[in-house]
C-alpha cells in the first residue's frame, strides 16, 4: 500500500518532531472540536431565539411573559426571560410613585448580571483557540529550526553537503512549519468569528433586556394611572 509524503516525512522524523507533532495534533483535535460543537450550537439557540423573539413581539403584558416561557423552546432569550420573572416574582403587588423607579432599577441590575452569564457561558472555551492560533506557530517555528540544526549538525557529521544528508532535516523542518500553520489558521479564523458573533449577542441581548424592561415599567405606570384614577 502506498504512503502519503506526509506520512513518510513523519515516520523517519526524530523522536523531538514527533513530539511537537503530537502537540500540534491535540490542538488541531481540540480546536476542531470546539468549531464543530459551537457552530451547530451557534445555529440551533440562533434559530430557537428567532422563533422565541417572534412570539415575543405579539406580547402587550408583562404579565403575558410566564406563558411564552411555558410554551417555548429552550433558548438564550427564554433564559434571559426567565430570570427577569424571577426577580419580579419577588416584588410587592402594592406599586407606588416611590417605589417604582426602585423595581425597574432591580430589574435592570437582572438583565445585566444575566447577560454577563450567557456572555460567560458563550466565550467558553474560546480561550483554547487563542491559545492554540498562538502557540502553534511558534511550535512550528521550533521544529523549523530544530530540523535546520539536524541538517547542519548532519552535514558536519558527514563532510558533505550531499541532498541526501541534509534532506531528512530540512524535511523535519518544513513537516511542522506546515502542521503548526495548518493548527493556527482554522483556530484564529474560529476565535475571531466565534469572538465578534458573541459581540453581536451581547447586543441583541441588551435590546431584548431593554424591551423586557419597558413591558414591566409600562405595567407599573399603568397600575399607578389606576391607582390615581380611583382616588380622583
Amino acid at each position: 500500500m502506498l504512503e502519503l509524503p506526509f506520512v513518510q516525512m513523519v515516520r523517519q522524523s526524530d523522536v523531538f518532531t514527533v513530539i511537537i507533532l503530537s502537540f500540534l495534533l491535540l490542538m488541531s483535535v481540540g480546536s476542531w472540536g470546539i468549531i464543530i460543537v459551537k457552530f451547530f450550537s451557534y445555529r440551533k439557540n440562533r434559530r430557537a431565539n428567532a422563533r422565541f423573539y417572534r412570539n415575543f413581539e405579539s406580547v402587550r403584558h408583562f404579565t403575558d411573559l410566564k406563558n411564552l416561557c411555558s410554551t417555548s423552546k429552550d433558548s438564550t432569550l427564554k433564559r434571559l426571560t426567565e430570570e427577569v420573572l424571577i426577580e419580579a416574582s419577588k416584588f410587592s403587588s402594592y406599586v407606588s410613585f416611590d417605589s417604582i423607579q426602585h423595581r425597574a432599577s432591580l430589574l435592570e441590575d437582572t438583565i445585566q448580571r444575566s447577560i454577563e452569564a450567557l456572555r460567560l457561558n458563550e466565550d467558553k472555551y474560546l480561550s483554547f483557540l487563542a491559545v492554540s492560533s498562538s502557540l502553534a506557530p511558534f511550535f512550528g517555528l521550533l521544529g523549523t529550526v530544530w530540523g535546520i540544526m539536524v541538517s547542519f549538525y548532519e552535514i558536519g557529521r558527514h563532510g558533505s553537503a550531499d541532498l541526501s544528508v541534509v534532506a531528512p532535516g530540512i524535511a523535519m523542518a518544513l513537516i511542522t512549519t506546515v502542521a503548526g500553520l495548518v493548527v493556527a489558521i482554522p483556530s484564529s479564523a474560529g476565535y475571531n468569528i466565534f469572538a465578534s458573533r458573541n459581540n453581536q449577542n451581547e447586543v441583541a441581548y441588551y435590546n431584548f433586556g431593554s424591551r423586557v424592561l419597558s413591558l414591566f415599567k409600562r405595567g407599573d405606570l399603568s397600575a399607578l394611572e389606576e391607582i390615581a384614577g380611583e382616588e380622583s
